[in-house]
């Protein structure tokens, strides 16, 4: 868990800086305005994009790490449950994590443009320091392997049961439970696979479970900042990051899983030394 965070506290770095740099940085006027003067580059729709990519992913990104951690609480007070929902998150928490800290980071070089990539920023040194975390304490493949090959098995199947169950249960949005559907077909499936089978599809089923998990929580945090009192900035940047995390990030999950429905034929249908032709 300390590295997903570590994930995490990337990402989070790496946003402050391109938030910071995009509200100073003038380049160009905005297209359709009718006017010439150069703008700040936050308002342009390809920036703003990205930036609220940034927010959103390092938002999601949080709440599966925090959430994984407060079923450490819950274990340790002997909670029902606690353990168990830990156990299948750990690995969730740990790639995807860590994954969404090298997406964001690379998305804070390119709001940087040219600077990002030399060392005055320092963005470039945020995407180094990413860089590790998908390999040590377990490399993100590995995660992958124990997810479907140890933690899908537990109680018999009860344990993802569970899960799926939970997160049906308060899922609002059609795309984000069809996303959710589509973990629960590919997880039953697998169980039924062989090895090299199940292996070949881990990855790309840990990426669509982690988003699953992620919109869940984002959805959840959107509705309890939509309706609070306080920071209307802050607020508002939740619901858009909740908003653009269902609307955006949830579907591009959805594609992958026909690759997590793959069986492993094709990775085997060349000899070894075919690689390096």
């Amino acid at each position: 868990l300390n590295v997903g965070l570590q994930g995490v506290q990337i990402a989070e770095a790496a946003t402050q800086a391109a938030v910071g740099y995009a509200l100073d940085r003038v380049q160009s006027a905005r297209a359709g305005s009718g006017n010439a003067t150069p703008v700040r580059i936050v308002e342009h729709p390809d920036v703003r994009r990205m930036l609220l990519r940034m927010k959103a992913q390092t938002q999601a990104a949080r709440a599966l790490v925090y959430y994984a951690a407060a079923q450490v609480d819950r274990a340790t007070l002997g909670e029902a449950g606690g353990q168990e929902r830990l156990d299948i998150l750990t690995p969730l928490a740990k790639a995807h994590g860590t994954d969404l800290g090298n997406e964001v980071a690379s998305l804070g070089i390119q709001i940087h443009g040219g600077m990002g990539y030399v060392e005055e920023t320092g963005a470039a040194q945020f995407f180094r320091d990413a860089r590790i975390t998908p390999i040590y304490e377990g490399t993100n493949g590995i995660q992958a392997a124990d997810l479907v090959g140890r933690k899908l098995s537990m109680d018999n199947g009860g344990v993802f049961a569970r899960l799926i169950a939970d997160m049906r249960a308060e899922a609002q949005d059609s795309g984000l439970n069809a996303l959710i559907d589509a973990c629960d077909e590919v997880g039953r499936r697998l169980a039924t696979l062989d090895a090299d089978d199940k292996l070949a599809a881990s990855y790309p089923f840990l990426t669509m479970l982690s988003v699953a998990v992620c919109g869940w929580l984002m959805e959840r945090q959107g509705r309890i900042a939509a309706d609070a009192e306080g920071d209307r900035d802050f607020l508002g940047m939740k619901v858009a990051a909740a908003r653009f995390y269902v609307a955006q990030i949830v579907p591009e999950a959805m594609g992958l899983k026909a690759s997590a429905m793959a069986d492993a034929s094709v990775l085997y249908s060349v000899a070894p030394e075919a690689f390096a032709a």
